[in-house]
This record gives C-alpha cells, sequence and structure tokens, in this order.
C-alpha cells in the first residue's frame, strides 16, 4: 500500500502512522500499475482497450503540457512537412454512476475544456523542431472536473468518512493528432492523458493518484465513450490521511463504489459568424464568430446611410475557436447597420472568409414610477382608498383590454386575408361576367367548317360553350361538294362557305386548366359553286367530335384553345362520314 499525508503539520501520533506505511510504501515500491481505463465501443478489438501507465514521466514530474509536446515531436519525425493541424471544437462532460451497472447518476460535471496552441514556429510559444513549417498552430485541450467524494464512503476504521474532507479530481489532456497531407480518411486521431487526484477542501494538498494515456481513432464528429476501470492493481492499494485524521483506502473505500464515464464531442471548425444580439439595457452589440484557422480578423460596421465609411472594432491576429466581439452602441442612433467580418492568411494577405450580416438598434421605451406606491391608504370623501390596490386592478384591466384588442387585431387580419383571396378567386373566374356568362370570339379550321370566324359564349357552371361561325374558304376541298376556284386571292368571296354552330362541354378539369378534356357537337351549313351543274350545290353537315382544351395556364384566365377529332356526317347525302380534325384558338371578353 501508499500512504500518502495531505496535512502540512500533525501531531507524534500521526508521525507513527506514517513510519508504518512508509514501510509498507518500501515493499510495494517495485509493482508494476495495471491500465485502469478501457474504451468503450462496439466491435472495438480487446486487444487495444488498456490505457498505457505514465509512471516514468509523472516520475519526472512532466505536465500534461509537456507530454503535448513529446506527442508532437513523434509525428514531426514521422511526417515532417507534410502535418496538417487538425483544427476542432472540443467539449468533455464526467458522468459518475453508482455500481458496476451504473444505474444512477452519483454526479455530473463539464471538463470546460481550455484549447491551447503549440506553435512550430520562432514566433511561436514553443519550438518543438527544426523543421520548416507553416505558422498554423497545433491545437489541444486541457480541462479538469472537480468533484465532491461519493457516499456511501466507509474507511477501513468501519468510520464513515465526512464527504466535505477532500475532493476528488479527474484531469484531462486531449490531443487531435494532425493530419498528414494527401490523406482522405474521415477518421480523426486522439491522445487522451487521464489523471485521477485528491485535493483538499481546506488547504493547497494535492495528492496524484493515476496518470494514464491512450492513442485511438474515431470517425469525425462521432462522440466517443471513455470507461475508467475501478479495479485495483494487483497487490497494490491506496491509503490516504486525511486532514481529519481519517484514512481512505482510495479502490476499496471510495473507487469501487461507482463507475466513471468521460463523453467526448468534437467537430471541426469552420469559419462562420452568429446573429448579432443588443443588450436593451447596455446597448452592448455582441457579435459571435468562430475562426477556423490561424488567420487575420477583422470586423466593421457599416451604416446604409454611409457604408463607404466604416468603423472597425476588430482588426487582430486570432486562433482557431470560437471567440464574442463587443462594441458599445450607446452613441449610436437607431437604424438599421450591417456587420462585415473578413478572415485574410497571415502574410499573403489572401482572403480565407468574408460575410456581411444585418442588424437593428432598437432602443427599448422604458418607464419608471416617480415613486413608490405602498400599502397606505388615501382617505376621499369619508371613504379610504387602496391606491396601490387601485392600481393593479388598472394594470390588471388594461392588460386584459391589450390581450383582447390584440386577438381582435389578428381577427380582422385573417378576415381580411379571407376576403381578399375570395375576390381574387371570382375576379379570376368571372373577369367581366354576368351571371357566370362570358363572351369569346376567335378564330377556326376544319375540314367542315373551313378557315372560320366565330363568336359566342361560355358558361363556368356547368362548363358549356356556345358558338356561332361563318367559313369563308376551305384549304382544299369541302366536304360532299365540288366547287370552281376563284382566278385569284380577291375572288375570296367565290370561295365555298359555312355557316353554322357548335355547342362543347368540358366534364372536368383535372390539371387546373392546363389540359381538359372536352366533347362537342357542330351543324353546319355549307354551299358552293359547282364545277358542274349536276353536281351538289350546298349540304347539311352534323359533327359530333371529341378532344381537348387548354387556357394555357390556368382555368379561367382570358386566351385557350381547343383541338378535337370526329366525324362529318352528311345529312340527306348517300355518302359515308368523313374525318373531320379541327381546331380553335379564342379570346375571352
Amino acid at each position: 500500500m501508499i500512504a500518502i499525508s495531505l496535512r502540512k503539520s500533525f501531531d507524534r501520533h500521526a508521525v507513527m502512522r506514517l513510519a508504518v506505511v512508509g514501510f509498507l510504501l518500501f515493499v510495494a515500491v517495485s509493482v508494476k500499475a495495471d491500465p485502469r481505463v478501457h474504451f468503450i465501443k462496439p466491435d472495438f478489438d480487446p486487444k487495444l482497450s488498456g490505457f498505457v501507465p505514465l509512471i516514468d514521466e509523472k516520475a519526472q514530474g512532466e505536465s500534461i503540457d509537456d507530454l503535448m509536446h513529446a506527442r508532437l515531436n513523434e509525428e514531426l519525425k514521422t511526417y515532417g512537412e507534410a502535418l496538417r493541424p487538425e483544427i476542432v471544437h472540443m467539449e468533455a462532460n464526467y458522468v459518475r454512476t453508482s455500481g458496476p451497472a451504473g444505474d444512477d447518476v452519483l454526479f455530473e460535471a463539464s471538463f470546460h475544456l481550455e484549447p491551447r496552441y503549440m506553435s512550430i514556429s520562432p514566433t511561436g510559444r514553443k519550438r518543438t523542431t527544426d523543421s520548416s513549417m507553416s505558422d498554423q498552430p497545433i491545437m489541444y485541450f486541457i480541462g479538469s472536473a472537480r468533484t465532491p467524494l461519493a457516499l456511501p464512503v466507509v474507511s477501513n476504521l468501519s468510520k464513515t468518512l465526512k464527504s466535505d474532507a477532500a475532493s476528488y479530481t479527474v484531469n484531462i489532456g486531449i490531443f487531435p493528432l494532425p493530419l498528414h497531407k494527401g490523406s482522405s480518411s474521415d477518421s480523426m486521431r486522439y491522445y487522451v492523458i487521464i489523471e485521477r487526484s485528491m485535493q483538499s477542501n481546506t488547504s493547497d494538498a494535492e495528492v496524484k493518484l493515476e496518470w494514464f494515456s491512450k492513442e485511438f481513432s474515431q470517425k469525425a464528429e462521432e462522440p466517443v465513450r471513455l470507461e475508467l476501470e475501478n479495479a485495483p492493481p494487483e497487490r497494490r492499494g491506496r491509503i490516504l490521511q486525511l486532514e481529519d485524521g481519517s484514512f481512505l483506502d482510495f479502490y476499496e473505500d471510495f473507487a469501487r463504489f461507482f463507475t466513471e464515464h468521460i463523453f467526448l464531442s468534437s467537430d471541426r471548425l469552420k469559419y462562420a459568424v452568429g446573429k448579432p444580439a443588443i443588450s436593451p439595457m447596455s446597448q452592448q452589440l455582441s457579435i459571435p464568430y468562430t475562426v477556423g484557422a490561424n488567420s487575420n480578423v477583422k470586423i466593421q460596421l457599416l451604416s446604409v446611410v454611409d457604408p463607404e465609411h466604416p468603423l472597425t472594432i476588430l482588426d487582430t491576429v486570432k486562433q482557431p475557436a470560437s471567440y464574442l466581439a463587443e462594441w458599445s452602441l450607446r452613441s449610436f442612433a437607431n437604424g438599421p447597420y450591417k456587420a462585415r467580418i473578413v478572415a485574410s492568411e497571415i502574410g499573403s494577405g489572401r482572403q480565407l472568409f468574408a460575410d456581411t450580416i444585418s442588424f437593428t438598434k432598437s432602443s427599448p421605451l422604458l418607464v419608471e414610477s416617480p415613486q413608490r406606491i405602498g400599502e397606505d391608504t388615501l382617505k376621499i370623501g369619508g371613504k379610504k382608498l387602496n391606491m396601490a390596490e387601485l392600481l393593479r386592478t388598472t394594470s390588471f384591466e388594461l392588460e386584459k383590454e391589450r390581450v383582447h384588442s390584440m386577438r381582435l387585431d389578428a381577427t380582422l387580419s385573417d378576415t381580411k386575408r379571407e376576403k381578399q383571396a375570395l375576390l381574387d378567386l371570382v375576379n379570376a373566374t368571372q373577369r367581366n361576367s354576368i351571371a357566370g356568362l362570358r363572351i369569346r370570339a376567335g378564330v377556326g379550321s376544319g375540314p367542315s367548317a373551313g378557315t372560320n370566324l366565330f363568336a359566342g359564349v361560355e358558361s363556368s357552371t356547368p362548363d358549356l360553350a356556345f358558338d356561332i361561325s361563318f367559313g369563308f374558304g376551305y384549304w382544299s376541298a369541302i366536304p360532299y361538294l365540288s366547287f370552281v376556284q376563284p382566278p385569284n386571292v380577291s375572288r375570296v368571296f367565290d370561295s365555298p362557305k359555312s355557316l353554322g354552330f357548335q355547342l362543347s362541354w368540358i366534364p372536368a378539369k383535372p390539371f387546373g386548366g392546363a389540359i381538359e378534356p372536352i366533347m362537342s357537337i357542330g351543324y353546319y351549313g355549307i354551299w358552293s359553286t359547282p364545277q358542274h351543274p349536276a353536281d351538289l350545290r350546298s349540304a347539311t353537315l352534323l359533327v359530333p367530335a371529341v378532344g381537348f382544351a387548354t387556357d394555357f395556364g390556368s382555368s379561367g384566365t382570358g386566351f385557350g384553345a381547343s383541338f378535337s377529332v370526329g366525324e362529318t356526317i352528311g345529312l340527306g347525302v348517300k355518302q359515308p362520314a368523313l374525318l373531320d380534325v379541327s381546331g380553335k384558338l379564342y379570346w375571352r371578353f
């Protein structure tokens, strides 16, 4: 067993106890410590689960910072100038649960990780190599979680220890190992150091209990869980004498009662700027932003009235981390403003990131009471009046009326929107119409009606249309009739003619007017000047047809067209029916 004292001055009895424990220290000093932490992950190789104890480094008094620099030197020896820093944002949390099963959470704490940087340039914090590399620093994190002793804690003297005698602290160092040029892995490599210690609550005394390191890989931006194994090393214990004279066996009386977990989460840093906020009382402007690489950052305020003369509130070199830029706007007028952030590469000045965000300054309305109204009463007309109660009642009624007014305003706005929507619908479907009727006119062409002009009316419900047409010519031939071709275009009235009407019906509008099925029937009278006296001079035609119509966009618009295919049936003509393919183009009024 190892005996360690937390107090600096004690009596003779304490000296005797320490002498006995010191002898036991001599016996156990050659025993080698076991790994106390293992990495929890599905299908993880158990051969790599143990942390490596850092007995030699601890004996030499090296700090976590020293070990991080030593680990970086190993990377430099392997990759040299090909290293690329891993710039990340990281969080770590400590959770202590009861017993091996971890049924109850005893304590939770955040490590409050502090980012630190290892510069490898002559101007940096510490030069670790002679290799010629960029000025971009290598970052790592240091944090600690100080927690109270978990109860029940029973000493080897069967005496309950006071939980406020000392604190248990877990220190952690996390080093996201840098990449090397040419690597394309989506995983991150971590080098983690964990230190366990006891600290006095009444003095500066501290005892370092264990010190472990581990290196592992994990997919980027996926959480990592570490579990501390609290089984004591073989033939070795940890006994501490507290300042009140009681003893603590670290494993037997403390560590075996709980299980410790450390949760890590990280994501690679990227340049970003958040939404500006203005304090309503101090008028302090706060702009959150994140720097993704070591660079020169400049933040300027722009006025929408005079954007050519910005106000620079920050112009300095920033290392990768999340920051908050602040500036007092107390002397600025209310109104719209813009904030511009530009990050540029150190030395070359090459722009790495730029963004401009808008915000508005508006001072709040502050209402202050000139004097305090207490519970005093005022006697008016022989009756006492409680002014404080009257003020509370009036304020309550005012608030009720304000809420009522807000609800009425909201209802009125909804009603106006609904009314406008209905008005737009009516105007779109029945513009300039009487009882749902609309006038339309256009031009058409087909074997039965010929090239014709037509006019008519249509209704929206039911969707019917009635047109009267006059055909003034045919492209090639007129059905069932022969005719003498006019000698020139000016003799157009000598061409065959037609006069008739069409009734059409649209049974449905499945695509909102884009494509509409149509059924129609036409009745025409046709006449011409025959080539021979025995030929027919006129005929009556019946033309049933089906097809489709379109409103070129949506139903109810002004411009439309239709296309139909049917049969031309000559009434009283001893000839078979003919194919009729016709089309129309029309405009609604």
